[in-house]
């Protein structure tokens, strides 16, 4: 415990040392010039007056420092704040954006959009995962799609006690019945084309896998991976590399995975 607060002293002291050159401007957004900003050390956030713009502000900082935890990725700075948006309500969402209807929230040019739900946090745990990620891994992000998402959904399920539940259950009912192979595991790509229960499957089933690195060797080992990854290595000598007595491949992480997580 003790531990954790002094790292937690040290994030926010990094924080405290963030300099900021922005004009009121800046803070607000010009495609949607009638939404309020907060700004805190790694977001700027404009929503609807209607929206508590401190609390989304607040979460996001906590969804941020958790993510930080889970990664150790707490070397890594963001060249400029993440925006957010944060719409009133899935109509005005809808129209403003042009979305797809079954969609929650999205990410473009390291912004997300979504509207103000009981599912907002949620939402903004697993896209504020994305925008870290990409950022941090650059191009290698993109070829990755199960770290991306199992990363995303694992903060997303820490965050909601009722996602979590949901795939819980779909871990317990599809993915320990009959869980994609490694090799079908790292060439899925989710795609608006895909059955919604075949992504699940994938999302639930890659989050799964990435809680078992990190709570089963923890989370520098993960770094390290991570860092790999960045650096340009192919995954299985990104698992060597940082799990060489463990995971010394993709196929040998699987097999471990599968053997205490879906066996027993």
């Amino acid at each position: 415990m003790k531990k954790i607060a002094f790292l937690f002293l040290i994030f926010l002291l990094s924080c405290a040392g963030i300099e900021r050159n922005y004009s009121e401007n800046d803070l607000y957004d010009l495609k949607y010039p009638d939404y309020s900003y907060m700004e805190s050390a790694h977001f700027i956030v404009n929503a609807d007056v209607s929206v508590d713009i401190r609390r989304i502000s607040d979460e996001a900082e906590k969804f941020y420092y958790t993510i930080m935890m889970d990664t150790n990725l707490f070397s890594f700075v963001p060249e400029k704040p993440y925006r957010i948006i944060v719409h009133k309500d899935r109509e005005t969402f809808l129209n403003k954006t042009a979305s797809r209807k079954w969609i929650d929230g999205f990410i473009n040019d390291k912004r997300i959009e979504v509207y103000f739900s009981s599912n907002v946090y949620c939402v903004l745990a697993h896209e504020i995962t994305h925008l870290v990620l990409s950022e941090f891994l650059e191009d290698a992000s993109q070829f990755y799609p199960w770290i991306s998402e199992g990363l995303a959904t694992y903060e997303e399920r820490k965050a909601c006690s009722e996602i979590d539940f949901i795939y819980n259950d779909i871990f317990v009912n599809i993915v320990k019945e009959s869980p994609y192979s490694a090799t079908s595991l790292s060439l899925y790509k989710p795609s608006t084309n895909d059955l919604e229960k075949d992504i699940k499957k994938f999302y639930v089933q890659s989050s799964d896998i990435v809680k078992f690195m990190i709570e089963k060797e923890g989370n520098f080992k993960f770094y390290i991976f991570l860092d790999g990854l960045r650096k340009g290595m192919p995954v299985d000598e990104a698992l060597k590399n940082a799990y060489p007595l463990s995971f010394h491949s993709l196929k040998a992480l699987w097999d471990r995975w599968y053997e205490e997580r879906v066996i027993r």
